[in-house]
């Protein structure tokens, strides 16, 4: 079964003329690969978290960007080797190679999911563990540092995209919130799933 690290946490504060935000970044381990999940562009927390677990960005074989903003993407070209899977009309890039792919080409244990509303392409990982399904989630669930983490369907996003769409958003929380033991939001922390 695949495993799931979190390297870093992510954060987002409010500046009075901006934000200060780096996403979430995973690694998730299957028999055949290692997969970053939304590397951020926080970079020196981003080389510091691989270097604790002993790995080189040639070590990685896919990163998974979720949806497009700068603060889950910005560090994507650090890793070289990698294959990306991406938002952008569902597609993996191998260098100028660009192939639609399969909601399983992590394995079975692994489904890539059709999550809109923060922005209109918007991706999430639902991941088989020990523990349960996992939720890799993007900014489907977000909050701000110091805000209480409730999962609510109607919280608003603060997401100043011009394309978010509360109503899918609200679609795609019901979704992981229905399949997922535990979501790993955008920013902030991993969460149980009360039923």
């Amino acid at each position: 079964m695949a495993t799931i690290k979190i390297l870093i946490e992510g954060y987002a504060r409010e500046l009075p003329t901006g934000w200060q935000a780096s996403s979430t970044s995973c690694l998730i381990t299957t028999d055949n690969y290692k997969i970053i999940t939304d590397p951020g562009c926080n970079r020196q927390a981003l080389l510091a978290a691989l270097d604790r677990e002993d790995l080189s960005t040639d070590a990685i074989d896919y990163v998974f960007l979720s949806h497009r903003h700068p603060d889950h993407t910005l560090l994507a070209c650090l890793f070289e080797r990698a294959k990306y899977v991406t938002f952008d009309a569902h597609l993996l890039y191998d260098n100028d190679v660009m192939l639609e792919f399969d909601t399983h080409l992590f394995g079975e244990d692994i489904e890539i999911i059709d999550t809109p509303g923060h922005v209109q392409e918007h991706l999430s990982l639902l991941v088989d563990t020990q523990e349960g399904k996992i939720a890799i989630a993007g900014d489907v669930f977000w909050w701000l540092d110091g805000e209480a983490q409730l999962p609510d369907l109607n919280q608003e996003d603060p997401s100043q995209a011009p394309d978010m769409d509360h109503q899918a958003l609200m679609a795609s929380r019901k979704k992981l919130l229905a399949w997922a033991d535990y979501i790993i939001p955008g920013h902030g922390k991993r969460f149980k799933v009360d039923r």
